[in-house]
């Protein structure tokens, strides 16, 4: 089955007074229908870069090489007008924070009803039914009445239900949430994750889903990718990954998580020091200088991408000394199932 969205190799940069930066890579990744696939990382890995690169939403920034297809077609350096009629109604977007997603001048039902005019050929009358059953769909209580409140006059996971409203008023294929449950707290992200899930089956939808948590990969994802610093340094299914995962990074990510079997005076994994700053990222493997189990070749030579299995990759020397097979060549992160 093709995916919906195929990314290969990208690059995205930014502008700066000593040139062009780049931020991403040669990111790869893909999104099967119905499919949840998660990016996950530290703040400044490339995640959430790398999916507004998707969008066209990286204001100064341009993608700089690769491909970003959607249902087989190139978007990658589309047009605004292409890009404007498949924003919302094709492919959607739930936002970090609810509260600077929505639009504190308006009612939330103005934002929902707008959502649905601008890609759907409807009147407000029928508009304003339509989002009356999306809001009631998400769990508002009282949407006839939530349709008159404004977002300040709404709690954190219920602003966010309406963005989650927003995104489904099309039915888009695609559904990027974009660390969707950071402002809330564990209840309320519980809550949310279980809309979002429920939802998605619902409606067929893809779900790509960033996230630096790797407690809501387990309860979200099929699949999931790693970034660290612009590149893919692993990928697989969920269960392989998060049961037996071959870069030290991911391993790091899984023991900073607590489980049910924590106990109460054991100690979580500390990653110390922080994502390099992309304008001064190391020689070697970029996690080199984080990495317990770094040696001398880390420190000066560039890990290659390998196969470690059916469908997953690893950028570490300790997978390449495993004797893994070389991952083909311009698939860093490839998409093949």
């Amino acid at each position: 089955m093709n995916p919906v969205l195929d990314v290969r190799d990208l690059r995205v940069e930014f502008p700066t007074a000593a040139g062009a930066l780049g931020v991403v890579d040669g990111v790869s990744f893909d999104v099967g229908p119905g499919e949840t696939v998660a990016l996950v990382g530290e703040s400044g890995s490339g995640k959430s870069v790398s999916s507004l690169a998707v969008l066209g939403l990286l204001g100064r920034g341009r993608i700089a090489g690769g491909s970003v297809s959607f249902r087989g077609e190139e978007i990658a350096g589309a047009g605004p007008e292409r890009l404007r009629r498949l924003r919302g109604a094709e492919i959607a977007m739930v936002f970090q924070n609810p509260m600077s997603a929505l639009d504190p001048l308006f009612s939330v039902g103005d934002q929902v009803v707008e959502a649905i005019r601008v890609h759907r050929p409807v009147g407000r009358a029928q508009a304003r039914e339509r989002a009356v059953e999306l809001l009631r769909e998400v769990g508002l209580p009282d949407p006839e009445r939530r349709m008159r409140s404004y977002p300040h006059e709404l709690s954190g996971g219920q602003q966010q239900r309406v963005g989650v409203a927003m995104a489904l008023a099309c039915d888009p294929e695609l559904l990027i949430a974009d660390e969707p449950t950071t402002a809330l707290d564990v209840t309320v992200e519980a809550q949310i994750l279980a809309l979002m899930r429920r939802l998605q089956r619902e409606h067929g939808a893809a779900l790509l889903l960033i996230t630096h948590d790797m407690s809501v990969v387990a309860r979200m994802a099929d699949r999931v990718v790693v970034m660290y610093a612009g590149q893919v340094v692993e990928r697989g299914t969920v269960a392989e990954v998060l049961s037996a995962p071959t870069h030290p990074y991911t391993r790091a990510l899984i023991g900073s998580v607590p489980t049910v079997h924590t106990g109460r005076d054991e100690l979580l994994t500390v990653i110390p020091g922080s994502v390099p700053n992309p304008a001064d990222v190391p020689d070697g493997c970029r996690f080199h200088p984080r990495c317990p189990q770094a040696v001398e070749r880390c420190r000066t030579e560039v890990p290659p991408v390998v196969r470690t299995g059916e469908g997953r990759i690893s950028r570490c020397w300790l997978a390449e000394d495993a004797g893994r097979v070389p991952a083909p060549t311009g698939a860093p992160g490839t998409g093949a199932r």
